[in-house]
């Protein structure tokens, strides 16, 4: 049976407390009811992994000693930019991506966005995502929680991506465009380069929106002759970009 897997609040000690949150500390000791000689993996603010023994559990913080290295996968850098959807449809979403591999979710909000957040729902939703983010994070056994962004417009979409070596608009007019998997070989992009996949919401994105990702440098792709649903288009576009830099079994 795989090990639990915690998200340290900061770097890995050999021997000594581990910086978890409080609600980790209870999960370990109440829910899961680990104590001292038990094993969890633990991964550091900076992506190190490792297999941890339990040396002390209390209500007041946990303490372990570093049994060996836990070799971290490379998992190819993908930003997936979801257009709000309605009721539990986000959730889903960030939770799916997450298990997939997604290094950040950018939720944007559009002129054909159902949903309407003010500053004071947006954080309230952002901090939920990044909580279902993380406990994603640990069920898919991953070395990252992925990065949940404030909820951002068309017009601030370029800070969010800053740093993105490509950014891809998924659009379901857009005749003839390349697939996702093409678009990226033709990038010919090095292996730490991070690509970013637009996803417009229910509407779907506009063509003034879309002219002016265009303007901004994003290209145009397509993800088939159906029309899909956001949250799927988000999932599939996620792992069509995965595979196509060498996750989930691509090449």
């Amino acid at each position: 049976m795989a090990e639990h897997r915690f998200f340290l609040e900061g770097p890995l000690v050999p021997e000594g407390a581990l910086a978890l949150s409080p609600q980790d500390v209870h999960h370990l000791r109440s829910v899961l009811r680990l104590g001292a000689g038990d094993e969890i993996v633990v991964v550091s603010s900076d992506g190190e992994a490792a297999l941890v023994r339990l040396t002390m559990v209390s209500a007041e913080g946990v303490s372990g000693s570093v049994r060996e290295a836990v070799e971290a996968p490379r998992v190819p850098r993908v930003w997936l930019v979801q257009g709000l959807a309605k009721g539990e449809k986000m959730d889903l979403v960030v939770r799916m991506v997450t298990e997939l591999g997604c290094e950040r979710i950018v939720p944007l909000m559009t002129s054909r966005s159902v949903v309407r957040l003010d500053p004071a729902r947006a954080e309230a939703r952002v901090e939920r995502w990044q909580r279902i983010a993380a406990g994603a994070a640990k069920q898919a056994q991953l070395v990252r929680v992925p990065d949940v962004t404030p909820v951002v417009t068309i017009a601030g979409l370029t800070d969010a991506l800053e740093g993105a070596a490509l950014t891809l608009v998924a659009w379901e007019d857009s005749f003839g465009a390349p697939s996702i998997a093409s678009a990226i070989e033709e990038a010919a992009l090095p292996a730490s380069a991070a690509v970013a996949i637009v996803i417009g919401p229910e509407g779907g994105l506009s063509a003034e929106e879309v002219t002016q990702l265009r303007h901004e440098g994003a290209g145009v792709v397509s993800l088939g002759d159906t029309i899909l649903r956001t949250e799927t288009a988000g999932v599939v576009a996620t792992a069509l970009a995965l595979a196509a830099r060498g996750g989930l079994g691509g090449v």
